[in-house]
Parts: C-alpha cells; sequence; structure tokens
C-alpha cells in the first residue's frame, strides 16, 4: 500500500474498525514498515470496494515465513461477485512472491468469512487467544 492508497484503506476499514486513531496508526504502520505486512485493496471503476490486510512474522512451525490475513472486507452491494474471491487469489499470489510459507486467515466468529475461507481450501485449525497491550 502506497501513502496515496491509505485514505482508500481508511474508508473501507471504518465501516468495521471502531477506533479511528488506532486505524489510523495501524496504517501508518504499514507505510513506514512495510516488513511488517501491508493493505491490499480491489477496485471496481477506480473505487476501493474491498479490503485485507496480511501480516508477516516468523513462523516456527515451517522455519519459514507465516502471513496472517485479517481485515477482510467486501462493500455489501459488491459482494457475491466474485470479488472478494478475485482479492484472495490476488493477496496470495503476493504472498507467494514474498515466498511465504503458511497463510493464516483471522476471521473470528462471522459465519459467513468462515464459509468463504473454508470453500477457498482454509482449513480451521484452532482458537487463538489475544493479550491486548
Amino acid at each position: 500500500m502506497a501513502s496515496a492508497e491509505r485514505y482508500d484503506a481508511f474508508a473501507l476499514m471504518e465501516r468495521f474498525r471502531t477506533d479511528a486513531a488506532a486505524l489510523g496508526e495501524a496504517l501508518t504502520l504499514f507505510i513506514d514498515r512495510p516488513d511488517y505486512g501491508f493493505v491490499w485493496l480491489a477496485y471496481l471503476d477506480d473505487h476501493p470496494v474491498a479490503c485485507a490486510s496480511a501480516g508477516l512474522s516468523v513462523d516456527t512451525a515451517t522455519g519459514g515465513v507465516l502471513g496472517t490475513v485479517r481485515d477482510v472486507f467486501v462493500l455489501p452491494e459488491h459482494r457475491r461477485h466474485g470479488i472478494g474471491s478475485a482479492l484472495l487469489v490476488t493477496l496470495q499470489g503476493r504472498l507467494d512472491a514474498l515466498e511465504v510459507s503458511r497463510i493464516e486467515a483471522v476471521v473470528g466468529a462471522d459465519p459467513s468469512l468462515l464459509g468463504f475461507f473454508e470453500a477457498r481450501g482454509y482449513h480451521l485449525t484452532g482458537a487463538a487467544f489475544t493479550l491486548r497491550r
């Protein structure tokens, strides 16, 4: 994500992220520290319609790089038209180019996202605990 796309990412993500300040700080980190990850955007007629973020970390299970996909969102009026699928395929292609050895998706308890990822070959492997700092 270039700094020019930051506004588009913010406009999409503010629909499901309630802390605008934290979102702004996170997007700044993606720009300032691309080694941490990136935001992937989909456009339709030059308008942002979908997004996802990908975080990068060391994966001790594979000895490679782990890509963690989260914040998957498609504007409601553009759902079920293949945009989310195309977003995920191109995002996976970018992660492949970065030689990511494993991809995890964080979807919470949203049944539609669970089904979306399962239909695309992802497998539910357990729960995660979070410690906020």
